[in-house]
């Protein structure tokens, strides 16, 4: 396809995908027709042809528009942009390597890669199918800079993968079950090198009132699992994916865990990284113009327009925690820390 409006049409025993370019740049329209269905499933995408064609004939139509969504949501490169650049100069990545660990089908690992193009980018996930998918949307969408490696298991991550400057888990921390993150946490720890910064994002706070990733409800992070467990299996709001729905309602604990259930704190998060050697780990301020520090981080990411003066004041209170507790307890964990070298002076 060369010009805008030009359209191809893909059928299949299930659906009928036409694609419509929408500009000079490349950007294709999909309308996704299933028999028997009311009006198309419509959505945009930067896949080029060979990209979707290849998704169609992978993963069907039925899911295809929310696949292509989840690469197209602005939120996620924007929560990665704001995180990496607030954090470190975009020159200090060039050359570098940076580990985006549980990156599923590579939503994030593209997101960065588009970021920061100077810097080699592998995506980690346990699942071989996620990462094969990941693989041949790279090679048919044109992208160098980046490869996938598939974990041999839940506790483990590939062999010889090197040393990295960078670790991302963007939504990933609250997945891991208790167990996982004493065992994972030290890994990702070993393979940084004295320097590197992990962050990590979109991960919620483990003692906020209300628990908005998995059950909407309030006050059920202060209870002890059994209590929060049934809570959840019988309070919980629902959900519209039949995902979310299936882990409000299962009777194994485990797998509500799975679903996100408890996020985290920072004192965790570095207690699990470093095996209780905190000295090591230091949680890094922002260094960009707009923020001073992580409660001018929060401030800025909140959308300022709307209860100002309330969230000045939440931001007032979050840098005292920070200052003396080392945490800010909002809605979501999103942090920062820096392995330092044996010799650094604590901060």
């Amino acid at each position: 396809m060369t010009a805008p409006g030009t359209e191809t049409t893909l059928k299949t025993a299930e659906c009928e995908v036409r694609i419509i370019r929408q500009d000079q740049d490349g950007r294709l329209r999909l309308e996704i027709q299933s028999p028997n269905s009311g009006a198309p499933q419509c959505c945009d995408t930067e896949f080029s042809l060979p990209v979707i064609e290849y998704l169609v004939g992978r993963i069907g139509c039925s899911h295809l528009a929310d696949v292509i969504h989840r690469f197209e949501d602005k939120g996620v490169p924007a929560t990665l942009k704001s995180q990496l650049f607030s954090f470190f100069a975009p020159e200090q990545f060039r050359g570098k390597r940076l580990l985006d660990f549980g990156c599923g089908r590579g939503a994030s690992t593209f997101g960065i890669a588009k970021l920061l193009p100077d810097t080699e980018v592998v995506g980690i996930d346990l699942v071989p199918d996620s990462i094969e998918i990941a693989q041949n949307i790279a090679a048919r969408q044109g992208v160098g800079n980046v490869r996938f490696l598939c974990s041999p298991s839940g506790d483990q991550v590939p062999a010889g993968i090197g040393q990295f400057d960078y670790v991302m888990l963007c939504a990933v921390y609250e997945h891991l079950l208790p167990r996982e993150r004493q065992t994972l946490m030290p890994l990702l720890w070993s393979v940084m090198k004295e320097g590197a910064a992990i962050f990590i994002n979109q991960t919620p706070y483990r003692f906020f009132p209300f628990e908005h990733h998995s059950t909407g409800l309030w006050f059920i992070n202060y209870m002890p699992d059994g209590m929060a467990h049934f809570v959840a299996r019988h309070f919980s709001k629902d959900d519209p994916s039949k995902y979310s729905r299936a882990i409000q309602k299962s009777p194994v604990w485990e797998d509500h865990l799975r679903g996100g259930i408890r996020g985290a704190t920072e004192w965790e998060i570095i207690r699990n990284l470093t095996r209780g050697s905190n000295s090591k780990a230091r949680i890094l301020q922002p260094r960009s113009e707009c923020a001073r520090d992580r409660a001018d981080y929060w401030f800025r990411k909140t959308g300022q327009s709307r209860f100002r003066l309330l969230k000045k004041g939440m931001a007032s209170a979050f840098r005292i925690t920070d200052k003396f507790l080392g945490t800010l307890p909002s809605i979501n964990v999103d942090v920062v820390i820096q392995k330092q070298a044996a010799s650094s002076p604590k901060p």
